[in-house]
């Protein structure tokens, strides 16, 4: 088989995939979820009463001609001068498939207060969505065209809609939020369109410190759905403090999907991590996914120290 037609097959396969509506493609799932409670949550918005920066990258099914990358930068805080627990969050992803372009802009906002010894907080996320596909050079192998496919470039957009609710204490956190409530349509040109059908997303995590030692236990659960597909995460990590540097590192498991291994360190206020999932459906362990997370975390001083006081979930001070 010539290399036009394979990278023709490649292309049809991804447009299947995008075109049929597979929450996956706009909902991208990330190793690092964990470290990313403002990304599937808009109530993770200043998780931490901090301003965190963070950016992350996920090189998927690496190997495949026109496999999936995506870029996501995200960055939000308490809102400064304001007594209350108010918390903003804005961030953009880039997601390319093939010959499909997906950016995703959103703004959080989130509400928190105080309830059963712990933090409660509402959150709201408005967006736009912007969908293109690129038919240029595009090979149907002796046809002159092919009516399931765009005959030039094409892009639509869309406003979209989102919401959550969270709640963490000094040794756990838990939470939900849904995505694209209006569940968007995204019209390409005359003839194709893309139906973002809404879902849902849990999520769970906790510390667990390990009595006299300077290790930390931190597992956590991630579950998303649209009602007609499904996946979890099941997390265990490890974080070993040492002259005010944490090494962490961990395995995660998707039942009927994959195995990831990920370590990074945390030192000055910076994260750094990697990881790599390995799919268990017979991809192939060379052909899995690469995951790169960097951030930066930075203590505005915005809620009083003291009794009040609020340890990071991420990481038990």
């Amino acid at each position: 088989m010539g290399y036009r037609m394979k990278k023709w097959l490649i292309t049809c396969l991804l447009a299947v995939c995008v075109l049929g509506k597979i929450y996956a493609q706009y909902d991208v799932h990330f190793t690092h979820y964990w470290n990313m409670q403002n990304f599937y949550n808009p109530a993770g918005a200043g998780f931490d009463r901090k301003m965190m920066v963070y950016a992350a990258y996920s090189n998927q099914m690496t190997g495949f001609e026109g496999n999936p990358k995506t870029m996501l930068i995200n960055i939000d805080a308490p809102i400064p001068f304001i007594k209350s627990d108010h918390n903003l969050g804005l961030g953009i992803l880039n997601d390319e498939i093939g010959r499909f372009s997906n950016q995703r802009l959103y703004l959080n906002y989130a509400y928190g207060f105080k309830l059963f010894k712990g933090r409660f907080v509402l959150g709201a996320q408005v967006g736009l969505i912007n969908s293109s596909f690129e038919n240029k050079d595009l090979d149907f192998g002796g046809e002159n065209n092919d009516p399931a496919f765009p005959s030039g470039n094409v892009n639509g957009n869309k406003f979209d809609l989102g919401a959550g609710i969270l709640y963490h204490h000094k040794y756990f956190y838990t939470g939900i939020s849904a995505f694209h409530l209006t569940s968007p349509l995204i019209e390409l040109g005359e003839k194709n369109e893309i139906r973002i059908a809404p879902y849902l997303n849990f999520m769970a995590g906790g510390n667990i410190p390990l009595k006299n030692t300077l290790i930390t236990i931190q597992p956590s659960l991630q579950v998303m759905t649209d009602f007609v597909a499904w996946r979890a995460d099941i997390t265990a990590r490890a974080t070993y403090s040492y002259n005010e540097k944490n090494f962490f590192g961990g395995v995660t498991y998707s039942p009927m999907t994959s195995v990831a291994l990920f370590a990074g360190i945390e030192m000055m206020n910076i994260s750094l991590s990697y990881g790599y999932e390995l799919f268990t459906s017979g991809v192939g362990a060379a052909n899995g996914n690469h995951d790169i997370f960097i951030g930066y975390q930075i203590d505005l001083g915005t809620f009083k120290k003291g009794k009040n006081k609020h340890n990071s979930i991420r990481i038990l001070q």
